[in-house]
């Protein structure tokens, strides 16, 4: 009896972990590519890292605890085997913000001190949002989420997971033709669209594939207080708000209008 006592004492303690006991041990900072698949590591993709300087990976530690507290400690420990912080990552040569294994379900982000706090955890929910699409894709209502475009609209990308068995994907073609015409990183693909809004896109990058689509709006319905106003504006958005919702508490019941509600209110 004593012992019968002990496991559910035990079980019952770790069911209210704090959030941050769940997190602990998933961030690390790699100091070169070993980490990803070997064929990353090889032509064309030719994958490159710089390390997270030191003086930067407490901040940026903090905001992905701060992103995973978000999330049932339940779907973290099924879903995310790590997140690996790097300050640059590069893949075909072009610069990316994050990028996710599937198989492996780690998810490396490139991390700077300018940037903003939402828009690096952003970053994050963005990424997850794949793991979690890859994994469940049979509880994703793809039919709902196209209804909610324009009859003439397309993807540059079929299906719902984004195909790049090819070579590049269409997202990584669209971030190099970006980084060129602007010189920049590419950051102007996720700058939020009012016009596209009104045809249920928040960004240009939103209109890549289904999955870059959920990506982004996954993104700002975990960190951005003013999807409420933009879906109250635009129908469209609307309904694709509604299947994200529908998709996360199909995974976990939690994952409710009211707890993204709760959290982008915080």
């Amino acid at each position: 009896m004593i012992r019968r006592n002990l496991i559910l004492l035990l079980i019952s303690l770790f069911a209210i972990l704090p959030e941050q006991e769940v997190s602990a041990g998933l961030v690390s900072f790699p100091n070169s590519t070993s980490f990803l698949p070997r064929n990353w590591q090889k032509a064309p993709i030719n994958a490159r890292i710089s390390p997270l300087p030191n003086v930067s990976r407490k901040k940026a530690e903090g905001i992905i605890n701060y992103a995973l507290s978000k999330y049932p400690g339940s779907v973290i420990r099924k879903n995310l085997k790590g997140v690996r912080l790097v300050s640059s990552l590069e893949f075909y040569g072009i610069e990316y913000g994050g990028t996710y294994m599937p198989h492996s379900r780690i998810i490396v982000l490139a991390y700077d001190p300018a940037f903003d706090d939402r828009g690096f955890e952003q970053r994050f929910h963005h990424e997850f949002s794949s793991v979690l699409l890859q994994t469940y894709e049979n509880k994703f209502d793809d039919r709902r989420w196209r209804a909610a475009n324009t009859p003439d609209f397309k993807y540059r990308s079929n299906g719902v997971i984004e195909d790049s068995h090819g070579g590049q994907s269409e997202a990584t073609k669209l971030l190099g033709e970006e980084q060129k015409r602007t010189g920049g990183d590419g950051s102007s693909l996720l700058e939020l669209n009012d016009k596209l809004m009104a045809e249920g896109f928040l960004t240009r990058y939103n209109c890549v594939s289904i999955e870059q689509d959920v990506n982004e709006t996954a993104a700002h319905l975990f960190t951005n207080p003013n999807i409420w106003k933009y879906c109250a504006r635009h129908p469209l958005l609307d309904q694709k708000i509604d299947v994200l919702i529908d998709f996360y508490s199909s995974i976990d019941p939690s994952l409710s209008r009211i707890h993204f509600r709760r959290i982008t209110a915080r």
